[in-house]
């Protein structure tokens, strides 16, 4: 493009050596500057590492960045406009060399007299051997790291670039959160900060564009910070902020965290009580159904008769939809299935609990079986005269009188009120119930489990659930009291926001007391709920709810084992929850922000859904080693740089960056940072920090409560992922376990 190498002519710094898909490798010229650049407007250093170039082309410039400069000895030095002298010996002469990776594409468009450029994603035009390379000035850079912003489109300040002469780096809100973020870096590099600082400028623009624009109101932005540290309180105390804790402290504006046992759905309660989906779940799940619908606890004889209804009224359905009773080879297994219904109806008609009017049901019912199961039996039975099977189809009476039975099945059921069809409220509706009846109705539905004794099975079940409700501090955000407990429209107003958010923009759920049994369930659960009320508001406003979920020390949550079979089912739902929201959250107006130290261990299926990353400092080779699978093939080699890097300094690279940037993240001030400080061990040590210590006000702190201790079991201290870990354990109000109090000293219990 002429006027873009007329306009920047005197920033030709080398040529175009060698060209591959991937890499381009070009020979800087002897008057190329050696450390610092002085004709860019402002003195740049040059050649550096992750600094940028351009190569004109027809399209106007291919954008490269350095990603090595070395010395190679030629024959002779390469000067523009200069020859090979005669008559002069040639001593090897040292030129350097460097390797490029093109990134995107520069456009420049004349306006006024005054070019303006823009940057987009992908490479137009290659570049040919001996296209000269020049050294981009500051508006190019710019350009370069903020790429193409639409019209009226905002932008949030994000840094710094240190290797594009400081131009500021400005991202996209809606590239940013709504395509799901990832900030990654060990601790200490500045990740927190990072995360907070985003937020806070974020709402910061928004203000500053309702202001300019002359709309009233604070920005109508939610922000849900899930933070299993309690460091991100103090980041947004001059904000008007919404803070969730298991124990409130006075002055600091926080309320009683509240994630209610009947918010939980059917599959969060068979993985809290690790529920075996033979017998356990069938029965938990009736029992939530049940209490979700506001039965009356069953007795025995009912729920017996609903038993044996359920089972052989959707068996006999299931085998006429298959046409089984048409297949020689499975006839008599519709036979045994009516033979099996008499019998059991007949033991039951026999029970002196069972009502006058249900006699009857029964009777009729019986006689029905009968009729149609040795009917079924002679079909099958019958052979020719060579001693074969005879294929007859089974009498259109028979089939007739299969669905005759499937009827009086069900008039059976509504003597003890059991409709024909499955109940309208299932296991996961979120109404309210009495969770204190739960173990009863477990109890009673066991104990009429007909033809087997199933009561055994259930008892490690509702040990279990007594157990979670015995707890002192947990019982408080499971259970809270009934002048306290909110519907599920206050709950959603509470930790969603009210219309317009006027209550606050950000909500932080402190989790760093909640015991590491259940953390990964009050996880999951508050995910999930925030996630289906996202859908359900798509669905009947028919727009979406721009909403941010944040979720720290992601590596524990979404932990690549806690996706595997064989994994703990509460850490297993906790994972499912989020790689959902990873795949199908953009959708619905839900973006996600994960903030790990350890990228390796998080799911690869989330990561693989993040369209942009913030990269601190990382220094784990696997860390590494993933996060360049993350990049496409020829960028790989640009994080090499990852472990050196110093605080506060990251590469943001993916769908809100146009082109990978190494960009200084503004500076917050100490009181908006999030507080995770480094232990100052020196200052301890030589007396100018004093640290008194008073071992019985901490005992009886941790004694009065269910022992849950401080954040650091709710985060995994042993790395691995897994549920567990320092300062959770399941001693009780008086260091006892609640469960071996259940239990007693009763050694003969089924299990």
């Amino acid at each position: 493009m002429t006027s873009l190498v007329e306009a920047l002519g005197d920033r030709i710094v080398g040529t175009v050596e060698e060209v591959s898909a991937n890499q381009i490798t070009a020979l800087l010229s002897a008057e190329a500057p050696h450390a610092t650049a002085l004709n860019t407007g402002v003195p740049a250093g040059f050649p550096r590492i992750n600094g940028y170039v351009l190569i004109p082309n027809e399209s106007g410039a291919t954008v490269c960045i350095v990603s090595s400069v070395r010395v190679e000895r030629l024959p002779f030095p390469k000067r523009r406009g200069t020859q090979k002298d005669f008559g002069l010996v040639d001593l090897p002469f040292p030129s350097r060399v460097m390797t490029l990776t093109p990134l995107g594409t520069l456009r420049a468009r004349s306006i006024d007299g005054e070019l303006s450029f823009k940057v987009r994603r992908g490479v137009d035009v290659f570049p040919s051997v001996g296209d000269p390379v020049l050294l981009p000035g500051r508006d190019q850079l710019s350009a370069i790291v903020e790429g193409e912003q639409e019209k009226d489109q905002g932008r949030i300040l994000l840094g710094h670039s240190p290797t594009a002469a400081r131009a500021p780096v400005h991202v996209d809100p809606d590239k940013l959160f709504g395509r799901h973020l990832a900030v990654l870096g060990n601790t200490g590099a500045g990740k927190s900060c990072s995360v907070a600082g985003l937020v806070r400028w974020s709402l910061s623009a928004a203000d500053e564009e309702r202001k300019r624009t002359r709309r009233d109101g604070s920005p109508n932005a939610r922000f849900i910070i899930l933070d299993p540290n309690g460091e991100y309180a103090r980041a947004f105390r001059d904000l008007d902020v919404r803070l969730f804790t298991v124990e409130p402290r006075e002055g600091d504006g926080s309320v009683p965290l509240e994630v209610p046992a009947w918010l939980w759905n059917g599959e969060e309660w068979a993985a809290f009580t690790d529920a075996a989906p033979g017998v356990q779940r069938p029965i938990l799940f009736d029992a939530l159904r049940r209490l979700r619908s506001g039965a009356s606890r069953p007795d025995e004889f009912t729920t017996k008769v609903r038993s044996c209804v359920r089972r052989y009224r959707n068996r006999l359905k299931v085998s006429v939809h298959a046409g089984e009773h048409q297949q020689a080879g499975r006839r008599e297994g519709v036979a045994n299935i009516l033979l099996n219904i008499q019998n059991d109806f007949t033991e039951l008609r026999q029970d002196p609990n069972c009502p006058v009017g249900l006699r009857g049901s029964i009777d009729r019912l019986v006689a029905a079986a009968d009729r149609v199961e040795r009917s079924a039996r002679q079909v099958g039975g019958r052979t020719q005269a060579d001693g074969t099977p005879w294929h007859d189809d089974f009498p259109e009476e028979g089939e007739d009188g299969l669905n005759n039975v499937v009827v009086m099945l069900s008039e059976a059921g509504a003597s003890v009120g059991l409709s024909g069809d499955e109940q309208v409220v299932d296991e996961d509706t979120p109404r309210a119930f009495s969770v204190e009846q739960l173990p009863d109705f477990v109890e009673a539905l066991a104990a009429g489990q007909s033809g087997r004794d199933v009561a055994q099975f259930v008892d490690t079940l509702n040990l279990r659930i007594r157990g979670l409700l015995s707890r002192g501090r947990l019982s408080a955000v499971l259970t809270p009291g009934e002048a306290d407990a909110a519907t599920l429209d206050e709950w959603l107003e509470r930790y969603i926001g009210v219309d317009q958010a006027e209550d606050a923009a950000i909500a932080v759920i402190d989790l760093s007391l909640v015991p590491a049994e259940v953390i990964h369930i009050v996880m999951s659960v508050l995910a999930r709920t925030v996630f289906e009320a996202i859908q359900r508001y798509r669905k009947l406003e028919g727009n979406e709810l721009p909403t941010t979920l944040i979720l720290e020390e992601a590596h524990t949550f979404v932990h690549r084992d806690l996706t595997r079979e064989g994994a703990p089912a509460a850490g297993r739902a906790c994972a499912r929850v989020f790689e959902r929201i990873a795949r199908e959250g953009r959708k619905f107006g839900l973006g996600l922000v994960l903030a790990s130290q350890r990228p390796y261990e998080v799911s690869p299926t989330v990561l693989s859904q993040c369209n942009t990353f913030l990269l601190h400092r990382i220094v784990n080779d696997l860390d590494q080693e993933l996060v360049k699978k993350l990049v496409p093939d020829g960028l790989g080699t640009l994080l090499r740089d990852l472990p050196s890097l110093p605080s506060r300094r990251a590469i943001m690279l993916g769908w809100a960056a146009p082109a990978p940037v190494l960009v200084e993240i503004r500076e917050l001030p100490e009181d908006q940072r999030p507080h995770s400080p480094d232990p100052a061990f020196w200052d301890v040590w030589t007396g100018k920090e004093e640290r008194r210590i008073d071992w019985k006000k901490i005992a009886m702190d941790w004694q009065r409560s269910d022992g849950g201790g401080d954040s650091a079991g709710s985060t995994d201290p042993d790395g691995d992922g897994v549920e567990g870990g320092g300062g959770h354990d399941s001693t009780g109000a008086d260091g006892e376990d609640p469960i071996a109090e259940l239990l007693g000293d009763d050694d003969d219990l089924p299990f």
